[in-house]
C-alpha cells in the first residue's frame, strides 16, 4: 500500500477515515454484484447497460476502500475512488482500478453528450463486461484476504 498517497488524500479531504462493519462492506459488494447482473439484462438500452456496469465498478471500489475504513469525500469522487483503490495495492488492485477508471470517460460521455454512438456504446459495454468479469473475482479474493470474516457474506459474481 502506498500509505503516503492515502494519507495525502485524507489530508486533502478527498478521503475520510470511517469504520465500516462487515455488513456495510457486504452491502457495497452486493450493490456491485447486483448492478453487474442488471447490466446484462436483455432488452435494456446500451446506454443504460453501460451506466449500470459502471455503477458496479464504482460500488466494488467503495467496498474495497471500506475494507480499509476509507470513504471518498470530495468532488471528483469517482476518480478518487479508483485512484485510492489502486494505491491500496498497486500489484493486485492497480490494473483493475485502471480498467475501471478508463470506463469513467465512457460513462461521462454517455451521460453528458447528446449523441448516441451505438457501435461505441457497444464497444464500451463489452470493455466494461470484461473488466468486471475479470476484476470482481480478484477484488472479492482481495477483500476476503483482508477481512476473512467476509468470506460467507460476499456473493461471487456470475455472468
Amino acid at each position: 500500500m502506498t500509505q503516503d498517497d492515502i494519507d495525502r488524500l485524507i489530508a486533502d479531504r478527498r478521503l475520510a477515515r470511517q469504520v465500516f462493519d462487515d455488513g456495510q462492506i457486504a452491502g457495497f459488494w452486493s450493490k456491485a454484484i447486483t448492478a453487474f447482473a442488471d447490466a446484462q439484462v436483455d432488452d435494456i438500452s446500451l446506454d443504460t447497460a453501460l451506466q449500470t456496469a459502471y455503477r458496479a465498478c464504482l460500488q466494488a471500489a467503495f467496498a474495497v476502500l471500506a475494507v480499509k475504513d476509507l470513504r471518498v469525500k470530495s468532488t471528483g469522487a469517482h476518480f478518487i475512488a479508483f485512484y485510492a483503490m489502486r494505491k491500496l495495492d498497486e500489484s493486485a488492485l492497480g490494473p483493475i482500478a485502471v480498467q475501471f477508471d478508463a470506463l469513467r470517460a465512457a460513462r461521462s460521455e454517455s451521460v453528458y453528450e447528446p449523441d448516441e454512438d451505438e457501435p461505441e456504446l457497444a464497444r464500451q459495454l463489452t470493455n466494461a463486461g470484461r473488466a468486471l468479469e475479470h476484476g470482481l473475482p480478484v477484488l472479492r479474493a482481495w477483500i476476503v484476504r483482508a477481512r476473512p470474516g467476509l468470506a460467507g457474506l460476499l456473493r461471487a459474481p456470475s455472468r
